[in-house]
């Protein structure tokens, strides 16, 4: 219980003295015009996990395929990620449609986020740097919503990015690639009132180390 309760002292005085940093470089006049990471999403296409598993099945609807990606999810993030299915019609004059599966899990709580966060800049960030990867390589941003001033951060990140997927398939690693696997990040940054949304993530808690 001690542990826990300085672990979220430690989150919430970090969060503060990041909060001052902005405060400071933006010269926002109060903490209510500070930006705000709202929520994380994490996502894996099955077409991409079957492309880093070199094994024999192809199938999206595989239970088996299912189950493995299921578990990569799971021992990453650390909380039960919910499968999503989306149809795309082949074409306007086909009935015929193609189904893609992807599990996803959304961080929106503080100690989520942080965790996601700590995960990705604190404990692996020595994968990063060796391989020469940053989550601005390949990025996107778009707004989102013009009232509330939010606007979402995209990535893409290969598996290798994360220690806990080269263990989880360290066994197997002569049939899965980690390195071809993909994960979709997306930021969704609110409350935001600087014209350059790119060099403000940069300034983010956590985001600076990558930056």
């Amino acid at each position: 219980m001690l542990n826990s309760y300085n672990y979220n002292s430690n989150q919430k005085f970090n969060t503060y003295l990041s909060n001052c940093d902005l405060i400071n470089k933006y010269n926002f006049k109060s903490s209510y015009e500070v930006p705000n990471l709202k929520k994380i999403i994490v996502e894996v296409k099955l077409k991409d996990f079957l492309l880093a598993y070199n094994g024999f099945e192809q199938d999206q609807t595989n239970t088996i395929s299912q189950i493995k990606a299921y578990l990569l999810m799971y021992s990453l993030c650390g909380f039960i990620p919910y499968l999503n299915c989306n149809k795309n019609t082949l074409s306007k004059f086909s009935k015929n449609s193609d189904i893609n599966y992807s599990l996803k899990v959304t961080f929106s709580s503080l100690k989520e986020k942080n965790f996601f966060l700590t995960s990705l800049f604190v404990e692996n960030w020595s994968e990063l740097k060796l391989d020469s990867i940053s989550i601005f390589d390949k990025t996107k941003i778009k707004s989102t919503s013009s009232v509330s001033k939010s606007f979402g951060f995209s990535t893409v990140l290969p598996g290798n990015s994360f220690f806990e997927v080269t263990d989880l398939f360290q066994k197997g690693a002569n049939i899965f690639n980690s390195k071809l696997l993909k994960f979709h990040v997306n930021f969704l940054i609110s409350n935001s009132r600087v014209k350059h949304n790119k060099n403000l993530i940069k300034n983010l808690q956590f985001f600076w180390i990558n930056g």
